[in-house]
């Protein structure tokens, strides 16, 4: 075989995309079985296999292929009619001939199997005459039209079957689209093969092109022959990168095109009723992460069959059409590539994961209690997490979920789940374009410096010394006010343990990146580029400046980096830059995640008047003397002081400390509350939380500042007490939100009826 390999490898190709277009043909032959052109299409396809393998001397595929291509024959000469007995018979041969191909890719022999019982019941089928074969097979329930798709997808609709006779599969009921028969020109004429190591090869190659004219472009000269010289191979490279990284690219297609017949013999298998529609198959993805996403997505539409689309009957029950639906959809977004497994099914009992999460030790029962659904929800992804009443040959084991996370997140991604309650569930899933070549910030940290992926930053923010954005807040809750509203900070010097302190000094930079649906920002000394000073005159009147505004974006090149470094979970990769220096690409969410920070989803900052009762607004979580938590909202929030406990000065029976050039009124939170300080409480330091900036304010002092955090439950003024206008879930606890109004009329006198 070894001489031959070269042609047995294009004959594998080959015929693994015959098997593909047998797939989809046969399922489109389901649904209109008078249809000619795809009858002819499949018999075509197993004629060419057929042909092939006796010029390669396979014995046993030649014989199954033989005996199909007769049934077929049968078939298309009006002999037999297509009916459940037929098709299942069909799928059968097609199932035994991938299984004779991945024998022989892997051991280059057809294997032990001889499947004689399989072309003896092809050759029995084929002759049975049409009224025979109609009685012995049930027919099965009538086709259900498509729901309607984007003109330009095609839609797949799948339906489960009553079984025919034991020893056969079952039809399911196919109402789908059929796809246009593509021209036999195309193929040969517009494309040729090429070897995957090749692609990756001449990308490598790229790859390090790219490196050199990034180091070309550091160089400073006055020639202007030099310069046009590097303005030419800075062109050149660009051009030379986009169709290099768009070789390695492939539509979407190339994994939703196996579903259909999974989708198929899983409703068989799991009773159900299923409709497939398939959108944005052309959405295009690097060929790795193709491969690294085809399993993950597997697991995720047995799951959607299995445990989410009801039974019909009990969907009939429910009031729901028989069919169910699940709708593969992707598309390009933020630099990403979104992937979305929707089904209609009864949706994810959220109390019952409630309750496993509390029985496995995951979280406590009070504090899980007070969990708001999203994250409940998220324990689905805990290893051997499962809920179902049974273990099924398709799912149930609590082995999966975990695992689509885990790969999902190595190469880059994210993945997240929302359900409702009988309509369905929704997981999305959210991959980078490629991992090649993509466009990054470099930013400076004391001696080091970092890359940023571009898709993840937003803004850069200046800290000036003339008014502008600044830092408040302490240390370990520090925020920065953006247009109204406060975003949580991490000082990445110090996160990195780069310098032992860090100062809010003028001078630096925080970059507000994204991670999913949230934002923070991180303390760095710049950015690389010294394109950054020459469009300074382009700052914005607030301070805040776009990324392209800022500085200029480097296009680097992704290198994969060693275990040790892996293991720390806060680096994706290292690249080159133009200068020789190795830089570390920091992986954004990883960060996140080590430094325990709740980020501040980003949503428009609502009035004042509608803090109290909304939902979706970020408060100031702080903790009392005495151990209470309690809440501020962000929009009251002035700024967040810390002050040695000597600085408080007593001023007609209060407390004030001063500001600038103002006093600022303290008063202690638990005095607000009702409640008599504690005796330790201002021992050492003071921290401040400042409301109303004129004419200094006021400011309450509080033991620690806790976090910034979105309200996840609505407000309940039932649970109401002194100085608090009710109770709402922060961080996955209960909070008591201070009543500003009743506490602190700004302007008129302080309450007296305190201890």
């Amino acid at each position: 075989m070894s001489d031959n390999r070269e042609f047995i490898e294009e004959f594998l190709v080959e015929s693994g995309e015959n098997l593909d277009q047998l797939d989809r043909d046969l399922l489109a032959l389901e649904e209109r079985p008078d249809d000619p052109q795809r009858l002819a299409s499949i018999f075509r396809s197993v004629h060419t296999i057929k042909g092939n393998s006796g010029f390669f001397g396979f014995s046993k595929l030649g014989a199954l292929t033989h005996s199909g291509e007769h049934l077929l024959g049968r078939l298309r000469d009006g002999k037999i009619r297509l009916n459940g007995r037929v098709t299942g018979t069909l799928y059968s041969m097609v199932d035994a001939v991938r299984s004779i191909l991945e024998s022989i890719e892997s051991t280059g022999v057809e294997g032990e199997n001889d499947f004689r019982e399989l072309s003896q019941t092809l050759a029995a089928v084929a002759a049975e005459d049409a009224p025979a074969l109609a009685a012995a097979a049930p027919v099965a329930p009538a086709p259900v039209a498509a729901a309607p798709a984007a003109p330009e997808q095609p839609v797949t609709p799948v339906a489960a079957a009553t079984p025919p006779a034991p020893a056969l599969p079952a039809q399911p009921s196919v109402a789908a689209t059929p796809e246009p028969t593509r021209q036999a020109t195309a193929a040969s004429d517009t494309s040729i093969r090429v070897d995957v190591g090749l692609l990756a090869s001449i990308l490598d190659l790229v790859g390090e092109l790219v490196l050199a004219r990034n180091e070309l472009r550091s160089i400073d000269t006055v020639d202007p022959a030099l310069e046009g010289v590097i303005h030419r191979i800075n062109t050149v490279t660009n051009s030379l990168q986009e169709a290099a990284v768009k070789t390695r690219m492939q539509p979407i297609e190339h994994v939703f095109n196996k579903f259909p017949r999974t989708v198929r013999d899983l409703a068989v298998a799991c009773g159900r009723e299923v409709q497939l529609v398939i959108d944005g198959a052309d959405t295009e993805l690097d060929r790795t992460l193709i491969e690294s996403i085809r399993d993950p997505l597997t697991h995720l539409v047995r799951n959607a069959i299995d445990h989410g689309i009801e039974p019909p009957d009990v969907r009939q029950a429910k009031g729901k059409p028989r069919l169910g639906r699940l709708t593969l959809r992707a598309f390009h977004e933020s630099g990403q590539v979104t992937i979305e497994v929707q089904d209609d099914g009864a949706g994810i009992p959220v109390e019952a994961v409630r309750a496993k999460a509390v029985a496995r030790g995951l979280v406590d029962a009070s504090a899980a209690a007070a969990l708001p659904e999203d994250r409940v929800l998220q324990f689905i992804f805990e290893p051997g997490f499962s809920t179902a009443a049974q273990v099924t040959s398709v799912s149930g084991r609590g082995v999966g979920m975990d695992v689509v996370k885990t790969n999902i997140e190595s190469i880059g991604g994210t993945v997240d789940i929302s359900s409702r309650p009988g309509a369905g569930t929704t997981v999305r899933v959210r991959v980078p374009l490629t991992l090649a070549i993509i466009p990054a910030l470099v930013v400076r940290c004391g001696t080091e410096r970092f890359a940023l992926p571009q898709a993840a930053v937003g803004e850069l923010v200046p800290l000036r010394g003339d008014g502008g954005p600044r830092i408040e807040g302490l240390s370990s809750a520090a925020v920065i006010r953006v247009r109204g509203r406060l975003v949580p900070v991490i000082f990445l010097d110090e996160f990195l343990s780069l310098r032992p302190h860090t100062a809010c000094r003028d001078g630096a930079t925080v970059v507000l990146v994204r991670v999913d649906e949230h934002e923070f920002g991180l303390v760095v000394d710049g950015t690389r580029t010294a394109a950054a000073a020459a469009h300074d005159q382009s700052r914005r009147t607030d301070g805040v400046r776009t990324v392209a505004e800022a500085a200029s974006l480097s296009t680097i090149v992704v290198k994969p980096i060693g275990s040790l470094l892996a293991q720390l979970g806060i680096y994706s990769g290292a690249t080159v830059l133009g200068d020789g220096g190795v830089v570390l690409i920091l992986d954004l969410r990883g960060i996140l995640r080590a430094a325990n920070l709740p980020p501040v989803e980003r949503k428009e900052t609502k009035a004042a008047a509608d803090v109290a009762v909304a939902v979706d607004d970020s408060y100031l979580v702080c903790r009392t003397g005495t151990g209470r938590r309690i809440a501020v909202p962000l929009d009251s929030v002035t700024r967040l002081e810390q002050f040695a406990a000597d600085e408080l000065q007593p001023v007609g029976g209060k407390q004030v400390v001063r500001r600038g050039n103002v006093f600022t009124p303290v008063i202690d939170a638990d005095w607000l509350l009702g409640s008599a300080p504690a005796a330790s409480e201002h021992a050492g330091s003071v921290n401040l939380v400042v409301l109303d900036d004129r004419c200094g304010g006021i400011g309450i002092a509080v033991r620690q500042i806790l976090d910034v955090a979105a309200a996840e439950s609505v407000l309940q003024p039932a649970l109401a007490a002194v100085g608090i206008a009710g109770t709402l879930a922060l961080g996955g606890l209960a909070t008591e939100l201070l009543d500003l109004a009743a506490v602190l009329p700004i302007g008129g006198a302080l309450p007296a009826d305190r201890p």
